[in-house]
């Protein structure tokens, strides 16, 4: 199987935004966790499923690592919702504009939508398709080369993702129950 570039999260975090963002995931997860090789994957999965279409990196990057750091913030809202509010606080103070910064949160806000948030924004829409991607481990694929996934998920280890998974998933039924139909059905859009 081909081997992929080595991937590193401290080194693809090249710019402030992106430095703020990693530091926001690790708080609230953990460094070099199950989390954040999700994050990456997830990334990596994104640019690839792009292709060779123009896409924002800086932001792409952002919302992979903050699309799902809403799980460890306590509230009645959704996680997502929750997700989009922490990339509003981290990213707001590096001047992005309006535009811009509403993309990345809704990147985060709509990464479980039912259908395609292309209209959003091609960033919103590669952070929902790669997420689907990875979770499902490959199952679902949009396309993407098998054989390319596999490799990924080599070099970019899933060990301990189910446990997270099933972990926050029994948390969010715990803790915000009502919640849910706001993360699978109808993701709510929050304003930068």
């Amino acid at each position: 199987a081909p081997r992929l570039a080595p991937m590193d999260a401290d080194a693809l975090s090249t710019t402030p935004a992106a430095q703020a963002a990693l530091e926001a995931l690790r708080t609230a997860a953990g460094a070099n966790g199950p989390m954040e090789r999700h994050c990456l994957r997830q990334f990596a999965i994104a640019e690839r499923l792009a292709g060779d279409r123009a896409l924002d990196r800086e932001l792409l990057l952002c919302a992979c690592w903050l699309h799902d750091a809403g799980l460890y913030i306590p509230s009645r809202d959704p996680y997502v919702t929750e997700g989009a509010r922490l990339a509003d606080r981290v990213l707001a103070p590096f001047g992005w504009p309006p535009e811009r910064l509403q993309r990345c949160m809704d990147a985060c806000e709509q990464h479980h939508a039912p259908r395609s948030r292309l209209g959003m924004g091609l960033e919103v829409e590669m952070v929902r398709q790669a997420d689907l991607v990875d979770v499902t481990a490959g199952i679902v694929n949009f396309g993407l080369d098998r054989r390319w996934l596999r490799a990924l998920f080599r070099d970019v280890p899933r060990d301990g993702f189910w446990r997270l998974l099933g972990g926050a998933v029994l948390g969010e039924l715990r803790h915000r129950p009502a919640s849910l139909t706001g993360v699978f059905f109808s993701p709510r859009r929050t304003r930068a």
